[in-house]
């Protein structure tokens, strides 16, 4: 009998445990997170501001007219002839300045942030007006019930308050039309006063070089006057002989 040799068989489990092993070894590959979509954050952003917004308006339509109702009243003092004067200092001092703050926001020579903060400015100072506005033509209970403070202790506030925000509105018109005449009218006089500079230095000029020729002039006839001969004596002739000579026959 011979001996048959089988050829070894491949070790196919050892190729996986190789494989198995390299792996196991590797640095763990970290996947990022997905970040969220500006749109979908800008959305978020949105929505929030705009709830916020509405329950402070909410909140403030039942607990503001009735503040400042009350803060008018106090300042009257429960005196009616007070609610007249004072009607008239918040309808025309918070309507005059906020406009002329807020006008000033047009300069384009102004940073963009420093425009932004006039306009700012001038919203707030619009507020004590706005809150008369919503007193008087509110239609919440709160506004009712403000206008009911009012007419008993401040009847005259709301009519002369609405009366001098239409004047401080005027008054502040004409101050923006007249402060923007008086603007372009010192603008022309500054260039009338430079052209007329101009034409006084130029003629100034002229008169200095028309002097300059002159004396110019007058030294070179001085020079020509030294520099020619002085002209020869007859001496024979009659009109030369002296009141001594004697004729000859």
């Amino acid at each position: 009998m011979t001996d048959s040799t089988t050829p070894d068989s491949p070790d196919t489990g050892a190729a996986p445990a190789t494989q198995g092993a390299g792996t196991a070894g590797s640095p763990a590959v970290k996947v990022p997170k997905a970040k969220m979509p500006v749109w979908l954050f800008r959305t978020i952003l949105g929505v929030g501001a705009a709830v916020l917004l509405v329950v402070i308006y909410l909140i403030a339509s039942v607990t503001v007219p009735l503040m400042w109702a009350n803060t008018i009243r106090d300042q009257v003092a429960g005196q009616l002839g007070n609610s007249i004067p004072i009607g008239m200092f918040y309808g025309f001092v918070f309507t005059f300045f906020p406009i002329l703050i807020g006008w000033q926001a047009h300069r384009r020579n102004l940073n963009k942030w420093v425009r932004i903060s006039l306009v700012a400015i001038g919203i707030l100072l619009l507020i004590p007006n706005l809150l008369t506005l919503g007193v008087i033509y509110g239609t919440t209970q709160t506004a009712a019930d403000a206008r009911s403070i009012w007419a008993n202790t401040a009847n005259w506030f709301g009519t002369w308050s609405q009366i001098f925000m239409v004047v401080g509105v005027v008054a502040a018109v004409a101050g923006i039309i007249l402060g923007r005449m008086w603007l372009r009218r010192g603008k022309k006089i500054r260039e009338i006063k430079a052209a007329e500079k101009l034409v006084r230095e130029n003629q100034q000029a002229k008169d200095r070089v028309a002097r300059d020729e002159a004396k110019a002039a007058e030294k070179a006839a001085a020079r020509a006057a030294r520099g020619k001969p002085a002209a020869p004596v007859d001496a024979a002739g009659p009109a030369d002989a002296g009141p001594f000579d004697t004729p000859q026959a």
